[in-house]
C-alpha cells in the first residue's frame, strides 16, 4: 500500500528493473569516466615528474650562479622556497687516459642529485665520494663500492656509482661528487627547490630579478610537468581535456534519464490527472535520481580505482624494476570533485525532463503523442524513375525522423564517444613526439668514436668493423661516419665488453667509448610509461564510450517494446522487424560517427594549436583514428541491438500491448 506519492519513486525503480539497471549503469559509467581520468592525469603527472628527474639526474627547479650574500639571504628567507643547496666544481684531475672533474655539494644539494645515483648511497662526509660507473676502471682496477682510492693526493671511500652520461664519456671527463660543508660566498651555484604550493610564475620572476638572465638556469621541463598552469600551452590542453570530460559526463547521464523520463510521460500524465502537482512530479523523479546517484557514484569510484590498479599492475609486469614507477595515487579531492560533478549532472539532467513533464497537459501526456511529430505530406515527383527502398529500411528512416528527441539523445552518445577517442588519440601523438621520448642514443648500447691518425681511414674502419664483430658479447655493429654503434647480446656484461674493446681495439686505435645503457634504460622506461599511460587512457575512454553507446541504444530499443509488438501484430515478420531495428542502429552509428569525426578533428586541431608551445608536431587529419571511430561506431551500434532483439523475439505480443 502506498501512503505517500514519494513512495512511487521506489515503485517505479522496482517495477521496471531493466530500465533502472541501464540508467544505473549510465551513472556508473559517468562517474567512472571522470574519476578515472582525474586519477589517471594525477598519477601520470607524478610518474612523469619522476621520469624527468631520472632523465635530468636532478630534482632542483632553478640554479643560480655568480651570487652574492644578498642573493643568498633573499633565497634563504623566502617562504616560497622549499629548500636550497650549494654545489661547485673543483679541479679537473688527469687519470691515465681520462680526466676526472671534482664536484662538491652540501647535504641539501646532494638531496637534489639522488636521481643520478644508480648504486650505493650519496657521500655523507668529505672522505666519501661517488663516481661515474664508466670511469671506475681508469681510477683503480676492480674498484668496488666500499673500497678506498686516491685522487689528487686525497683518499676517498667509494660509496656509490653515478649513472653514465653521454657527454662525460664523449669528453672523457668523469665526475666525482663529494660532500663539502662550507662554501665561500659566490662559490659554485645555488640549487633551488620552489615550494609546490607557491605560484611558480611569481617566484620565478622574483628569482630572475635577483641576477642577470645568463646566471640563472631554469629546469623548464620539470616545472612544466609539476605545474601545468605555469605553461600556457599545457594549461590550455588541460582545460580542453577537462571540459570534454565534463561535457561527456553530463551527456551520458542526460541520455539515460531523458530516455527513461520521456518514455514515462503517460504515467506522469495519469498522476497529473488525479491531482499531482508539478512540484510533486519533479520530486518523484528527483527521488529516483537521488537513489540511483547515491548507489551508483560509490560503485563508479570503486571501478575507477580498480582500473587504475590494473594499469599499475601492467607497469609492474612490463617495466624493468617497474615497482619504481607508480601511477596508483588515490587523490580524495579528485574523487570528491568527480562525485560532486556527477551528482550535479544527475540532478540537472533529471530535473529538466521532470520540469517538462510537470508543465505538460495531462491529456496530451496520456495520449502518448508528445514525442511524435506528424510529418507534412509531401508530393512525390518522378516516382516512376525512383527505385523504392526496402520496406524495413524505409520504416527505419521514418522511425528516426519521427522522434527527433530520441534520435538526438542517441546520436549525442555516439558523437561524444567518437570525439573522446579522436581527441585522446591526438594527445597520444603529441605525447610521443615529446623531446625526451625520442633520442638517437637508444639506437645502440655502446658507441665507439674513432679518431683517425692516418690517411688510410677506410682500411682502419674495415679493420675496426671486423675486430668488433669478432667480440663474444657483440651481436651487431653498424658503421656511421667515424663511429660504430654496437648492440650487445647481454647488457649485464657491458663493462666486461668495454674492457675487451679497450684491450683489443684501443691499443691500436685512438677511440672514445660511450656507454648508453643507463640513459637508454631511463629513456626507454620513460617512453614505455608514456605508451602505457596513453594507450591505457585510450582503452578506458574507448571502453566507457562503447558501453555508453551500447547502453543508450539498448534503452532506446527496450522502451519501444510496445510499439514493436504493435508492428508485429499487424503482420510485420520477425525478420523484417530485426532488419528495421538493425538499420536504425546503423543509421545512428553512421550519422553519429561522421559528426563525431568532424567535431573530433576540430578539437584535434585546437589541441594542436594549444600544444604548439611544447611540441613541434605538424598537424594532419587523424585518418587512422577516424577510420577506427567509424568502423567501431557501426559495429557497436549493431551489437547493441542484438540482446534487445532476442528479448523482443520471445515477447508475447498481446501481453506487451496490454502493458501500461
Amino acid at each position: 500500500m502506498i501512503n505517500s506519492y514519494k513512495q512511487l519513486s521506489s515503485k517505479y525503480l522496482k517495477g521496471n528493473i531493466k530500465r533502472t539497471i541501464l540508467t544505473f549503469v549510465g551513472i556508473v559509467l559517468s562517474v567512472a569516466l571522470i574519476s578515472t581520468i582525474g586519477l589517471f592525469m594525477k598519477g601520470s603527472q607524478l610518474a612523469q615528474i619522476e621520469n624527468i628527474k631520472k632523465l635530468n639526474g636532478a630534482s632542483f627547479h632553478v640554479g643560480i650562479s655568480k651570487y652574492d650574500e644578498s642573493i643568498l639571504n633573499k633565497i634563504r628567507y623566502n617562504p616560497q622556497i622549499a629548500s636550497f643547496g650549494l654545489m661547485s666544481q673543483g679541479d679537473i684531475v688527469p687519470v691515465g687516459e681520462i680526466s676526472v672533474q671534482k664536484y662538491f655539494a652540501d647535504h641539501p644539494a646532494l638531496a637534489f642529485l639522488t636521481y643520478s645515483l644508480v648504486d650505493g648511497h650519496l657521500p655523507a662526509n668529505e672522505d666519501e665520494a661517488v663516481v661515474d660507473s664508466w670511469s671506475l676502471p681508469y681510477i683503480k682496477e676492480n674498484l668496488q663500492i666500499g673500497d678506498s682510492f686516491e685522487l689528487d693526493g686525497k683518499t676517498y671511500k667509494l660509496v656509490g656509482k653515478l649513472n653514465n652520461r653521454d657527454f662525460t664519456q664523449k669528453n672523457k671527463v668523469g665526475r666525482l661528487l663529494t660532500y663539502k660543508h662550507e662554501f665561500a660566498i659566490g662559490e659554485g651555484r645555488i640549487l633551488v627547490e620552489i615550494n609546490e604550493k607557491a605560484n611558480f610564475n611569481v617566484v620565478l620572476e622574483e628569482l630572475k630579478s635577483l641576477t642577470e638572465d645568463k646566471n640563472i638556469d631554469i629546469n623548464k621541463q620539470l616545472i612544466n610537468v609539476l605545474k601545468p598552469g605555469s605553461n600556457q600551452s599545457i594549461l590550455a590542453m588541460v582545460i580542453i581535456v577537462v571540459s570534454i570530460v565534463i561535457i561527456a559526463t553530463a551527456v551520458v547521464i542526460y541520455n539515460a534519464f531523458q530516455i527513461s523520463v520521456v518514455e514515462r510521460m503517460k504515467q506522469f500524465g495519469l498522476l497529473r490527472s488525479i491531482g499531482a502537482t508539478r512540484k510533486q512530479i519533479r520530486q518523484i523523479v528527483m527521488r529516483e535520481a537521488t537513489v540511483l546517484a547515491v548507489t551508483a557514484i560509490p560503485l563508479g569510484i570503486v571501478c575507477s580505482i580498480l582500473a587504475l590498479a590494473g594499469l599499475q599492475f601492467i607497469f609492474v609486469t612490463i617495466l624493468e624494476e617497474g615497482a619504481g614507477v607508480s601511477i596508483f595515487h588515490i587523490d580524495w579531492k579528485i574523487l570528491l570533485i568527480s562525485a560532486i560533478i556527477t551528482l550535479t549532472a544527475v540532478f540537472a539532467s533529471s530535473y529538466y525532463p521532470a520540469f517538462c513533464a510537470g508543465r505538460i497537459s495531462p491529456l496530451l501526456a496520456i495520449s502518448s503523442r508528445l514525442s511524435i511529430k506528424k510529418e507534412a505530406i509531401k508530393q512525390q515527383k518522378n516516382t516512376v524513375l525512383k527505385k523504392p527502398l526496402s520496406f524495413p529500411l524505409s520504416l527505419a528512416l521514418k522511425n528516426v525522423k519521427r522522434n527527433k528527441n530520441r534520435y538526438t539523445i542517441t546520436i549525442l552518445s555516439i558523437i561524444i564517444s567518437s570525439v573522446l577517442f579522436i581527441t585522446f588519440s591526438s594527445i597520444m601523438d603529441i605525447a610521443f613526439t615529446s623531446k625526451y621520448v625520442k633520442d638517437s642514443s637508444t639506437q645502440s648500447d655502446l658507441t665507439i668514436n674513432l679518431q683517425h691518425k692516418h690517411d688510410d681511414a677506410s682500411v682502419n674502419n674495415q679493420q675496426m668493423l671486423k675486430l668488433l664483430k669478432s667480440l663474444e658479447n657483440v651481436s651487431d655493429v653498424q658503421e656511421q661516419d667515424s663511429s660504430f654503434r654496437i648492440h650487445l647480446k647481454d647488457t649485464n656484461l657491458a663493462n666486461a665488453t668495454v674492457t675487451d674493446i679497450q684491450q683489443s681495439v684501443g691499443t691500436n686505435h685512438a677511440i672514445t667509448i660511450v656507454n648508453h645503457l643507463d640513459e637508454n634504460k631511463n629513456k626507454k622506461e620513460s617512453e614505455l610509461v608514456i605508451k602505457v599511460l596513453v594507450y591505457g587512457f585510450i582503452v578506458v575512454i574507448s571502453l566507457i564510450g562503447s558501453l555508453n553507446i551500447l547502453n543508450t541504444i539498448t534503452i532506446s530499443i527496450i522502451t519501444r517494446r510496445k510499439e514493436l509488438a504493435a508492428l508485429k501484430s499487424i503482420g510485420m515478420s520477425q525478420r523484417a522487424l530485426k532488419k528495421m531495428i538493425i538499420y536504425e542502429a546503423l543509421i545512428y552509428g553512421f550519422s553519429g560517427s561522421l559528426q563525431g569525426i568532424f567535431f573530433g578533428c576540430i578539437l584535434s586541431y585546437i589541441i594542436y594549436l594549444a600544444a604548439s608551445g611544447i611540441s613541434t608536431i605538424e598537424w594532419s587529419i587523424p585518418y587512422g583514428a577516424c577510420i577506427i571511430t567509424f568502423v567501431a561506431a557501426l559495429f557497436i551500434s549493431y551489437v547493441s541491438v542484438l540482446i534487445p532483439l532476442r528479448k523482443i523475439q520471445n515477447d508475447n505480443i498481446i501481453d506487451v500491448i496490454r502493458e501500461q
